[in-house]
């Protein structure tokens, strides 16, 4: 029989494995109100202790790919694609949010400045997928029963994809989320990038015709003790020594550090 320790919250970071990371609230980076913060070319921002990517692209005028801060409030979608909102109104906690937009030259990661095993993170719709999902997109109706629009979370480790992934429903049927709700990513393992995709029933002979933005908070936090109407963990995942092995435990299954499961 396996004997399993469980370690207490002091020995887990005192070990470099699961030191605590520095959320990224975004917080620290420098918005005005009610306003968005942009590049001027493809490249990067951090905040704590993680950097996103943020792509620029030229037609005419500049669009804006991957990780983009937000200190927007509103969540009324008025036909501007590139609203930087959610789809609750403001940040989950404090002024900052991102809106993440997938980007075709793949310049929408997240990167730890150290591996390390990430606890999770808040996320929500923007106001331009509720309303494709109530009004249609313009290439296709309205969202019926069966159908959805799913975030893919990957995990990174020295360029390696990690042998987890994690899917969240941000639209399952008719019902979008609409509150920020918290996905934790600890099952993933120790990782040192983070990438996302997106998939869903609204499809044409390109790809996706659901606009594929969500808006996220707090990267690298633990789930809020404050009441939060939703959180999406299935179980929540514990730290442990089996054998002498730092493993991940879920429910009834135990991952090691990589996200492969024992």
């Amino acid at each position: 029989m396996k004997k399993i320790f469980f370690l207490s919250l002091a020995a887990l970071m005192s070990t470099a494995l699961f030191a605590q990371l520095q959320v990224a609230t975004f917080e620290d980076v420098e918005v005005s109100a009610d306003s968005v913060y942009l590049l001027n070319e493809t490249g990067t921002f951090t905040s704590g202790d993680f950097t996103f990517d943020q792509d620029v692209q030229n037609y005419g005028v500049n669009y804006y790919f991957g990780n983009v801060v937000t200190s927007k409030k509103a969540n009324k979608y008025l036909g501007d694609a590139q609203n930087y909102m959610s789809s609750k109104g403001g940040a989950f906690a404090g002024s900052n949010f991102v809106v993440w937009y997938t980007s075709y030259i793949g310049a929408d990661r997240v990167h730890l400045n150290e591996a390390a095993v990430i606890p999770g993170f808040y996320i929500c719709n923007t106001p331009w997928v509720i309303d494709a999902v109530e009004n249609g997109d313009g290439m296709s109706g309205p969202f019926e029963a069966g159908d959805y629009l799913t975030v893919i979370i990957n995990g990174y480790l020295d360029g390696n994809a990690v042998n987890n992934q994690i899917e969240f429903k941000l639209v399952d049927g008719t019902t979008p989320v609409t509150e920020w709700t918290y996905i934790d990513l600890s099952e993933l393992g120790e990782v040192d990038e983070i990438s996302f995709t997106m998939d869903g029933t609204k499809k044409n002979d390109y790809g996706l015709t659901t606009p594929t933005y969500f808006a996220m908070d707090n990267f690298g936090a633990e789930a809020s003790t404050e009441a939060v109407e939703n959180t999406f963990v299935d179980e929540k995942a514990h730290k442990a020594i089996v054998d002498g092995q730092v493993v991940i435990i879920r429910g009834n299954k135990t991952f090691n550090i990589m996200g492969a499961e024992l």
